[in-house]
């Protein structure tokens, strides 16, 4: 009996102690939670444990105050289809779902109601197992990207705005790095290289900037000056005028190139064309002078008189020496009248200019009157030592005209015959 009594005793002692360490273990675990309680609810991110069927066994304060509770023994055992609106519970629910199909850990971006609006989570769920490595339960921290979100949103829109105002231009805008890759484009550039925007994005050595040595040039002279650079440049039989302007990074260097290219080549086929027709016109005039500024003017049957008026040049000269001594030989000229009176600038070369047409009248037989010689026709005639021996000087062309009139001089001598 006594044996009997001292096992009881001995295992009412293990009994006690084993209680006693089975309470020691559960108040270590629920320290431990505790703890790991105080962790989770200290973090920002939304923190959970789901079981398959979507009910929540553990979960944070900021998950509670999300789903607009005060404590998280408020969501702990409820399903979470009693928190969300059915189309919100079913996208997370389908992310749920997926995770056990893979049997991995998923990154989704998971919206819901909020305070302000639609909240936007970034979320990683994973799978928890159990001991035989069955999952059991869906695990998931979900951080808050509203602002970022939001933020993207308003810099999307204003890129979209500012793409459209650079679009509205016809002309070409290009934003591009020290290398010569495109980081933006306007249509009007995206255009010209056969691509969208979106596809000029990342092109590199492109128009203006096709040339490596002047891109170079290009890049050394803006960081050298730190002010805009401008050039002409072509491309596929078009002409631009283009200025490269730079754009400083936060150290104050360049980083990059604004590019503004005008497309000129209207303009400056226009230049040429205008060009082309003034070259014409000046043709034009020119042979109209001629025409008309070397007229031979007939005074009788045996005198003509070629007056001379304007600047003589070195065609209009030959096609005056020309004119008079046609005309000479056509009408059998005995008398030809040479009227200097109305030309603008005389120097040695005109000089020159009268004593060869009055050798080469008098080498036809013809007799050289010349009027209207001013002073300065008269000094550039001695300056070049001009020999004018037979060649009758009178003032003006009216008595040039009486005098070849009234057959003076050469009039007794047998008239030449008149060819037709």
């Amino acid at each position: 009996m006594t044996n009997e009594m001292e096992i009881v005793e001995r295992l009412r002692l293990e009994n006690d102690t084993l209680r006693k360490r089975v309470a020691e273990l559960e108040e270590t675990v629920r320290q431990r939670d505790r703890v790991t309680q105080t962790i989770i609810d200290h973090v920002p991110a939304l923190i959970f444990v789901m079981d398959l069927e979507d009910t929540y066994s553990h979960t944070n304060h900021s998950c509670a105050a999300f789903m607009g509770r005060k404590d998280v023994s408020e969501i702990v055992g409820h399903n979470a289809s009693e928190f969300f609106p059915p189309e919100v519970f079913a996208a997370w629910r389908e992310n749920n779902r997926l995770v056990v199909a893979k049997g991995e850990a998923i990154v989704a971006e998971e919206s819901g109601p909020g305070d302000d609006g639609i909240q936007v989570y970034r979320s990683i769920k994973f799978p928890i197992r159990d001991g035989e490595g069955t999952i059991r339960w869906i695990g998931g921290i979900a951080t808050d990207v509203t602002a970022e979100r939001r933020a993207e949103e308003r810099l999307g829109e204003s890129q979209a705005r500012a793409q459209a105002m650079l679009d509205a231009s016809t002309d070409l805008l290009l934003l591009v790095d020290l290398e010569g890759v495109v980081v933006m484009a306007n249509q009007a550039a995206a255009g010209r290289l056969g691509c969208s925007p979106a596809e000029a994005v990342g092109r590199r050595d492109v128009f203006p900037l096709d040339e490596p040595d002047r891109r170079a040039f290009l890049v050394e002279e803006v960081r050298r000056t730190g002010t805009p650079a401008r050039f002409d440049a072509a491309r596929d039989e078009r002409w631009f005028e283009v200025t490269a302007y730079p754009v400083r990074n936060g150290d104050g260097r360049p980083a990059r190139l604004a590019i503004f290219g005008r497309d000129v080549t209207e303009q400056r086929r226009a230049a040429q064309e205008q060009r082309r027709l003034q070259e014409q016109i000046i043709e034009a005039q020119r042979l109209a002078i001629q025409e008309i500024g070397t007229p031979l003017v007939p005074l009788t049957d045996e005198a003509v008189a070629i007056p001379l008026i304007g600047a003589i040049d070195e065609v209009r000269a030959a096609h005056f020496v020309e004119t008079m001594l046609r005309g000479v030989d056509a009408r059998g000229a005995q008398i030809v009248v040479v009227d200097v009176t109305g030309v603008s600038n005389v120097d040695t070369h005109v000089a020159e200019v009268l004593v060869r047409a009055a050798r080469a009248a008098k080498l036809l037989g013809a007799e050289v009157i010349m009027t209207g010689i001013r002073p300065a026709v008269a000094q550039a005639l001695v300056d070049l030592g001009a020999d004018l021996g037979g060649v009758v000087t009178l003032a003006s062309l009216q008595d040039g005209i009486a005098y070849a009139v009234r057959g003076k001089g050469r009039a007794s001598l047998p008239r030449r015959g008149v060819r037709a």
